[in-house]
Parts: C-alpha cells; sequence; structure tokens
C-alpha cells in the first residue's frame, strides 16, 4: 500500500512530470494525448492549465508519492443537462501501475467531489482493451454500465470504450 496525497498541480512539478511520462504505452491507454516523448513545452502548457484552473468546472490534482508526482487524476464536470454528473480520467507513471494506488487515487478524489460539490455520479471511460484502469474502477467502487463500440479512432485504429460509474449515493 502506497501513502499518496493529491495536491494542485505547481511549476516546479515538471521534471517529476517528464520523468513520469516517459513511457511510450501511458498515451497509447489514454483518451488524453500525451506526447511521447514528452515535450517539454506540452508539459509546461499541461501543468500551468492545471495550475490556474478555478475549480468551478474541473478539479486537477498531482498524485504525490514521497514528495514526487507519479500521476495525475482530472474530474471535469458536465454541463447543461449533465450538469450533476462529472468525468474522471486518471493516468500514473508505469511503476505505479497494478499495485491498488490507482484505486486508491480513485476512491479518494471521488469521495472528495462528492463532499465537496452538487455532484450525484461521476463516470470514466477506459478503453476495452485497458483491463488494468477497469479493474482499479471496480475496486474502488464503479459499476460496469456497458461498451460503446469503436468510438474512439486514435493512431489510425479504432476502439471500444467502457463507461463505468459510480453514484454519491451508493
Amino acid at each position: 500500500m502506497y501513502e499518496f496525497t493529491l495536491e494542485k498541480w505547481k511549476q516546479n512539478y515538471i521534471d517529476d512530470f517528464l520523468e513520469s511520462t516517459d513511457d511510450p504505452h501511458l498515451s497509447d491507454n489514454l483518451c488524453e494525448t500525451l506526447p511521447y516523448p514528452m515535450d517539454t513545452a506540452f508539459a509546461m502548457e499541461y501543468i500551468r492549465e492545471r495550475m490556474f484552473n478555478s475549480e468551478e468546472r474541473q478539479i486537477c490534482r498531482a498524485v504525490m508519492v514521497d514528495g514526487h508526482v507519479v500521476g495525475g487524476v482530472d474530474i471535469i464536470f458536465g454541463n447543461g443537462i449533465f450538469s450533476k454528473s462529472a468525468e474522471l480520467s486518471i493516468w500514473l507513471a508505469k511503476s505505479y501501475r497494478g499495485k491498488g494506488l490507482g484505486s486508491m487515487v480513485i476512491k479518494s478524489i471521488c469521495e472528495k467531489t462528492f463532499e465537496n460539490y452538487d455532484i450525484i455520479r461521476i463516470e470514466s471511460h477506459p478503453y476495452s482493451n485497458h483491463t488494468a484502469a477497469s479493474l482499479a474502477l471496480k475496486n474502488a467502487g464503479f459499476k460496469h454500465e456497458g461498451t460503446i463500440h469503436s468510438a474512439i479512432f486514435k493512431n489510425g485504429k479504432s476502439y471500444d470504450y467502457e463507461i463505468f460509474a459510480i453514484l454519491k449515493d451508493e
């Protein structure tokens, strides 16, 4: 088990971010586009966007272990008829995957989101072939709601994705 904290992003996290994202497989499993190799300008913009976020419509946190960034987690709130829903995305450095940290981070940020915001549902959309992400979501209390076929097109291929969700009163 890891002891971790979820911290607001800071500019001085740049070196840890670059090290944590130095993995060609990381961007393969994310809907968000993270370049490989990571570009320093992209990394600075990624951190800056999260640093100056007002947190009215999204929460962005660095996942910290032993004082170092080992991942990131975002909650993005819906609009209009989806205003009581939010979407979760998470990434972890390669050496921290598959050890239960993802589930703990997911559970922690969801609990804080439900406590502090008028949200009743949080969902996540891992690729269907990303079984580790699905397992982390299930271990954090999310339920599988379905599969969306051929909805993602990335790197010349189409992918299915899963819908997992957790409700505030569950």
